[in-house]
């Protein structure tokens, strides 16, 4: 069957550094998710709190297990991969190799922009000021794959071969600053999950590589945000059972992560996205609304924010103006 994702629905078996931020901006974006599977894209204001999500338009077909990323300022925000199954399918969702995207300074239904090497079901993702990446996931062969893709973001085409994983998985999260990605919340091959956390430099193509640091415990289907600054934060995931711990690292000091503080409640399977001072956690398992925020430059428990448009989990968030 036909549709935007490829020829096919399934695929496979079921700031330091310098530069331009490109991984925030004031306008904050949420594709798709499930329960049950979501076409809507919402957009909030990240520096106004107490406010409800607008409509922002329409993702091409409903789809759960998305990532996504954008390169920020004046730029574009692109939906990554996901699965058009029905239910949550943890395990055998197919997966699909589509992207798509909006412009963040205007409303509207998102546009085709082209697809991944390999499809992919939950994928992690990364990002610099230009390049966005899909980071393994569910799907293809082997099931957890290792695989590795890149886009440069302004230009609409395929995904070309970044590398691979240093340990394949899915359901990670990422943080960056102008040269670098550090990736973890990761569900890995052969099953579990974990708190390494691994290493991109993210125009160097070849592969990740334990950063050698990890997190404060091992956990997998958070999310994360970063700082202008160089600061990075994961939020909420599962160790069993759905968790509220926010922890961070700065990318360009390797050491273990530390403790931030905790969300206002526990999250898993749920988006973030940031202005570069400010990050949100938005939504979580099976289907809730609300969005938590931290100041990125501080430590201490989330705040509420407001609410997404509508309660969905298992979908991406980003930012830009």
């Amino acid at each position: 069957m036909a549709n935007f994702y490829g020829s096919y629905i399934g695929y496979g078996s079921a700031a330091g550094g310098g530069g331009v931020a490109g991984w925030y901006g004031p306008r904050g974006t949420a594709f798709g998710g499930y329960y049950p599977n979501r076409n809507t894209i919402d957009y909030i204001t990240i520096a106004n709190t107490g406010a409800t999500a607008l409509d922002f338009g329409d993702i091409i077909t409903a789809v759960r297990g998305t990532e996504s990323f954008g390169n920020g300022i004046g730029g574009r925000g692109v939906c990554v991969g996901g699965s058009t199954d029905s239910g949550q399918g943890n395990g055998g969702a197919s997966s699909s190799p589509g992207l798509q995207y909006i412009t963040f300074a205007s409303t509207g239904n998102a546009t085709f922009f082209g697809n991944l090497v390999v499809g992919a079901y939950v994928p992690g993702y990364g990002q610099d000021e230009s390049w966005g990446m899909k980071v393994g996931g569910e799907g293809g062969s082997p099931y957890y794959n290792p695989t590795i893709d890149y886009v440069v973001t302004a230009n609409i085409g395929n995904a070309a071969d970044w590398g691979d994983m240093h340990t394949a998985g899915a359901r990670a999260a990422s943080v960056n600053d102008a040269t670098t990605c550090l990736t973890s919340n990761l569900w890995w091959s052969p099953g579990g999950f974990t708190n390494i956390i691994l290493h991109m430099t993210v125009k160097t193509l070849g592969s990740s590589v334990d950063w050698g640091y990890n997190r404060t415990e091992s956990v997998y289907s958070g999310t994360a945000v970063s700082s202008d600054s160089g600061r990075g934060c994961w939020g909420g995931g599962q160790t069993g059972g759905p968790i509220n711990t926010i922890d961070y690292v700065t990318i360009q000091t390797g050491a273990d992560a530390l403790d931030f503080g905790n969300l206002v409640s526990t999250r898993a399977d749920n988006a973030g996205y940031g202005n570069g001072t400010r990050g949100c956690f938005a939504g979580k398992y099976p289907s809730t609304s609300a969005i938590d925020y931290i100041t990125l430059a501080t430590t201490g428990d989330a705040l509420d924010f407001g609410d997404l448009l509508v309660g969905r989990s298992y979908f991406g968030g980003c930012a830009g103006t």
